[in-house]
């Protein structure tokens, strides 16, 4: 019993990589060897020809070996005339736990035993399986982004709404009602850095964010849609085209006024995505450019409110958070780019690349950064 059970472990420990299997079963082969030789009935004597071992010496470890037998011949019949009084069951139980094999279900999944049954050949099979596997999922991954020869992916600029303008600050007369939307997603890293810069700058009140789902079955094109109207979209009667349906209905929607009677934008349908309610058109759909236009407004916003109060409060002045510091714009820029060349596209480089040359040079760029 120590035998078969600590065979295989040794086996399984040793056997990690397959450069070690040689070793292993190396390994494997001389524990089975050693431990059938001290196990064995015949192990249980003593070499005479050993020249340390002595006469008195014989007789103790003799003797020892007898007694043990003893002892466990007691123990083997307390433990069979202890099992023959349970039922079937019980006996059924015990030896399925002592054994480390299983019985094959009766329900098991249906096979066509191509593997087992030697055709085709093994050495054909495996390469035209792996094949067809590799085109298949190369052929989906350009179609979800674009790629180089080499199987590099290329960021392609789907960017709409180039160089807008300052967000219109609320107006006093209709302050509740809201000018924007932001649409974000969570698996999205894009859209994470635009949801830490509105609760940064405290614009959960004033921009509306809603949080796609990723579906891409329910989706009629890209992969998010959008969940339930909010009541605030209900109250204020945001356009059923922005808060119904998917991403792509919003795209089109916005588009309206440029595509053709029937036509679709043929652009990707990507997030972080801001878009004017009022007038039904996109701000912009690049998170830094976003970001840009959320640091500028909240700026706007703290000075006009500074004008409108009455008392000067330092304190709060302290506080304020400025993710575009006025007089460092060009360093802030450069230290994004440096960035977003080696650790944020560098990601997704590794992500989308379909060759290993790809993946290779971008792993070292992240590395890198």
């Amino acid at each position: 019993m120590l035998r078969s059970q600590l065979a295989p472990a040794l086996y399984f420990a040793t056997f990690r990589h397959v450069t070690t299997m040689k070793v292993s079963l190396l390994i494997t082969l001389g524990w089975t060897v050693i431990t059938s030789r001290a196990f064995s009935p015949s192990s249980m004597t003593i070499n005479s020809a050993h020249p340390q071992t002595t006469h008195a010496s014989k007789s103790k470890f003799i003797q020892s070996q007898r007694c043990s037998g003893s002892r466990l011949s007691i123990r083997s019949s307390t433990i069979l005339h202890a099992t023959s009084d349970n039922n079937d069951n019980d006996n059924d139980v015990v030896s399925s736990s002592s054994s480390l094999y299983e019985k094959i279900p009766s329900n098991k999944p249906w096979t066509f035993g191509i593997l087992t049954s030697g055709f085709p050949p093994q050495q054909i099979l495996v390469p035209v399986v792996k094949f067809v596997t590799f085109q298949v999922w190369r052929l989906m991954m350009n179609e979800l982004v674009t790629h180089d020869e080499d199987g590099r992916f290329i960021r392609e600029s789907f960017q709409a709404g180039n160089n807008p303008l300052p967000l219109d600050l609320p107006d006093a007369v209709d302050a509740a009602a809201p000018k924007y939307k932001l649409y974000l997603g969570n698996p999205c890293p894009w859209c994470h850095r635009v949801k830490a810069a509105i609760a940064l700058l405290d614009l959960e009140d004033d921009i509306p964010v809603t949080m796609l789902i990723d579906n891409a079955e329910k989706a009629s094109k890209g992969g998010w849609i959008l969940p339930n109207p909010s009541r605030e979209d209900i109250k204020y009667a945001i356009a059923d085209e922005l808060t119904t349906g998917d991403l792509a209905g919003v795209y089109n929607y916005c588009y309206r006024e440029i595509l053709e009677e029937g036509e679709r934008y043929k652009g990707r349908c990507t997030a972080p995505l801001l878009v004017d309610v009022q007038s039904g058109t996109i701000v912009t759909n690049e998170s830094n450019e976003i970001m840009v236009l959320l640091n500028d407004y909240a700026r706007r916003k703290r000075a006009l409110e500074q004008q409108q109060s009455s008392n000067d409060d330092d304190d709060a002045a302290a506080d304020v958070v400025d993710l575009r510091p006025i007089g460092m714009d060009d360093e802030v820029d450069r230290v994004a780019k440096y960035w977003f060349d080696l650790l944020w596209n560098g990601s997704y480089r590794c992500g989308f690349s379909t060759s290993q040359i790809a993946y290779d040079e971008a792993a070292a760029d992240v590395l890198k950064g």
